[in-house]
């Protein structure tokens, strides 16, 4: 029996309620979703995870682990290949509004590059990844990443260039998100962006205008 506003209806002899049954996942989508419910298993554990806790993780039988990606190799090949995708990281920087206070968004910004560096770093740590070696020549300014920055300030929105502003926001996230070098502490967002901002001078206190005689 089904109920309309709270009252019971009665359905007509051999009436039967079609219930819509779930769209199956195209192969590339129950691939991905794998890999998104096993990464955070791998940022944890490392390679030492086991297969059947995968499986648990991502609520799939273990064999239906096996038929998508072959074995566990292959499948920790392509969590990490999925975690390193820079489209994600690119994405957020499309998402930062460019009427936004120019404040807000050199917060967001800074965000964006920490949160992305302290990931890749711990990741790396995790599974005992070796750092890339950058490619000889290669101009960080041809970045797809980069070539956002226009979207988002406008010209004379901020007293330095944008070169000078991706680099160094660029140095002190990566600098945050390497254990060694932040020791004690690791700077926040909000710690970062008013160093940015303000600088390390104490701000001089405001002085009222003399008043004039009228």
């Amino acid at each position: 029996m089904l109920t309309h506003y709270g009252s019971p209806v009665t359905l007509p002899t051999g009436f039967v309620v079609a219930r819509e049954r779930a769209r199956p996942l195209a192969p590339e989508e129950r691939r991905a979703a794998i890999l998104d419910a096993v990464i955070p298993l791998l940022k944890e554990q490392g390679r030492t995870v086991s297969t059947r806790q995968m499986a648990e993780a991502a609520g799939i039988a273990e064999g239906t682990l096996f038929r998508a990606f072959g074995d566990k190799e292959s499948l920790i090949a392509a969590a990490i290949e999925r975690y390193f995708d820079p489209e994600p990281f690119r994405n957020r920087l499309r998402g930062i509004d460019p009427d936004d206070p120019t404040e807000d968004k050199v917060r967001q910004f800074v965000s964006t590059f920490l949160e992305r560096f302290q990931g890749v770093v711990g990741f790396m740590s995790a599974m005992a990844i070796e750092p890339p070696q950058p490619p000889n020549g290669e101009d960080v300014r041809n970045s797809a990443w980069y070539g956002l920055i226009d979207q988002i300030f406008r010209p004379g929105e901020l007293a330095v260039s944008k070169e000078t502003f991706a680099f160094f926001v660029r140095l002190v996230a990566f600098g945050n998100a390497i254990p060694a070098f932040t020791g004690p502490h690791a700077f926040t967002t909000d710690e970062l962006s008013d160093l940015i901002l303000r600088g390390v001078l104490p701000v001089p206190p405001r002085t009222n205008p003399p008043r004039t005689k009228g």
